[in-house]
């Protein structure tokens, strides 16, 4: 447990998924605050004249793409980890069947 991954391996795979995921959650988290930050900024830009109301709605608008974006490819990301590590064990139960209406 204490020693790392064989190269090549299932293991390192799943390591390195799991780091795309969290480079990706990292990565929100980081726009996220940038959006915050930039709420209070637009604020006074705003109220100073240094800028119109539209081009700060602008600015949020592609930052919050930005954000969605990023967020697809993690929740892609999630479930391909998802599915290796499921098909990795083998686990008889996968996929999962839909349960009934």
């Amino acid at each position: 447990p204490d020693e790392p991954a064989t190269p090549g391996s299932p293991a390192a795979e799943g390591v390195e998924q799991v780091r795309a995921i969290d480079a990706d959650a990292q990565e929100i988290r980081r726009l996220a605050h940038e959006l915050t930050s930039l709420v209070d900024e637009s604020r006074r830009q705003v109220a100073d004249g240094r800028s119109t109301q539209a081009a700060e709605i602008a600015k949020m608008r592609d930052l919050v793409r930005r954000i969605e974006e990023r967020n697809a490819a993690l929740q892609e990301r999630a479930k391909a980890l998802e599915e290796f590590a499921h098909t990795e064990a083998g686990d008889p139960a996968w996929p999962p069947e839909p349960l009934p209406k």
